[in-house]
């Protein structure tokens, strides 16, 4: 019998993932990137593995709050008004997602596969032997008014109904649990479920990995053509060749939706720019990283440097800096943390990747009606980093088993079909 092949497009966390738990199950594996392997968001994230990330990007009072935060040029969020089709039906779906019953019912799905990756990566680590500063617990959510400390308690009792390990903080415990760093607040949320690492020391290792298990990875290739037969795809056609293979992944990220609609699938999707940099020698390193609650700002020690990460800007597929944008990150810091001037980002290098957002805040995992031998993974917005792992592996059962071990409708790719 002839051994089984797969293409996977797309060389992030998703893709690798997938390419990994694919050839642990005897399936020959390649991957393209139309990249050079450190371009994608898999390496400039805030690199957490967070299962207190229960409340999708669709959740109720964010239209309200984002439409009053478009009216500041430094604002965390900004939507660049365009006359797009895509972009207006995603702000559609987007509104209708937008519901305290569509979070109640995600919220578990989400827990379930943020629990589960996080045990993989834990396995991947300890089975490769990868050293990229993984760490556990915990996660602090820096509330700098009462009013964002009351409205944290609300996702602390979901949390803990869920069985997740939250709770809240005085000014004083939390100056406690992090005596290295002086904020400006009034307390905090405490997430001892989540981890966090060096997300691009771990990509660079877990791609040599990869390669080293017999996995090919052709960078530098653009997807230009996918051909399709009937119900199936028979090769794609890159810029430097074309390839055969019984099965197609894409993980392409923010491009996924381009190369879906070649063969006829609409999977709604916008890219959501977010911003990174890393200060190597920071005047503070903190002990434990931490979201800045009213400022939409992530904070990550790192093996190299203190990261922060923020901004969710809706302006077509592109990496452009919007200087504003580095302001308002700059500002929050600022005023957060004290300890931090004005001088010190005078050299920062910024970064500035995609993140693939669907219009229900949930990713797109599995299979599709439309075409029998695709599969797709993408969608996770600003949980790729954590969902990489287990969305690798449930595609991998789905293309082996044709059933996945995580399966829930709310992660169809035909959700919108």
């Amino acid at each position: 019998m002839n051994k089984q092949k797969a293409i996977v497009i797309g060389a992030g966390i998703v893709g690798l993932s997938t390419a990994y738990y694919l050839n642990k199950r005897g399936i020959e594996v390649e991957i393209i990137d139309a990249g050079d392997g450190t371009n994608n968001c898999s390496f400039g994230n805030a690199g957490y593995i967070s299962p207190s990330h229960i409340i999708p990007l669709a959740s109720p009072g964010i239209i309200s709050q984002g439409l009053r935060w478009m009216l500041n040029p430094e604002s965390p969020f900004y939507i660049k008004p365009r006359l797009d089709a895509d972009l207006i039906r995603w702000g559609l779906l987007f509104k209708k997602a937008s519901t305290t019953a569509r979070v109640n019912e995600a919220a578990p799905v989400l827990k379930d596969l943020m629990i589960k990756s996080q045990e993989l990566y834990e396995k991947i680590i300890t089975d490769e032997n990868i050293d990229a500063g993984y760490h556990k617990p915990g996660l602090l959510m820096i509330c700098k008014t009462k009013e964002a400390l009351h409205h944290e308690v609300e996702l602390v009792e979901m949390a803990q109904k869920l069985g997740l390990e939250a709770e809240v903080l005085s000014r004083e415990e939390t100056e406690r649990l992090e005596p290295n760093v002086q904020y400006d607040m009034q307390g905090s949320v405490y997430f001892g479920c989540d981890a966090w690492m060096t997300p691009h020391h771990f990509m660079q290792q877990f791609q040599s990995k990869v390669q080293a298990a017999g996995i090919k990875i052709h960078f530098k290739n653009t997807l230009q053509r996918i051909v399709k037969i009937g119900d199936r795809i028979t090769e794609i056609i890159t810029n430097e060749r074309s390839y055969q293979a019984d099965h197609y992944v894409i993980t392409a990220g923010s491009w996924s939706p381009l190369l879906a609609k070649q063969v006829g699938l609409k999977i709604p999707l916008q890219g959501g720019k977010g911003y990174s940099f890393m200060l190597n020698e920071p005047p503070k390193m903190t002990t434990l990283p931490s979201i800045l609650v009213e400022g939409r700002l992530a904070t990550t020690p790192m093996q190299d440097g203190l990261r922060f990460a923020g901004t969710m800007e809706l302006s077509g597929l592109n990496h452009q800096i919007n200087q504003n944008r580095i302001n308002g990150i700059v500002k929050s810091i600022k005023e957060f943390m004290p300890d931090f001037r004005e001088v010190d980002f005078s050299d920062v290098k910024v970064w500035a990747g995609l993140r693939p957002c669907t219009p229900d805040g949930l990713p797109y995992i599995g299979s599709t009606r439309n075409t029998k031998n695709l599969y797709v993974g993408a969608g996770h917005a600003m949980l790729g980093w954590t969902l990489g792992p287990v969305t690798g592996q449930l595609l991998a059962e789905q293309i082996t088993e044709n059933h996945m071990s995580v399966s829930s409708p709310l992660i169809s790719v035909d959700r919108y079909a």
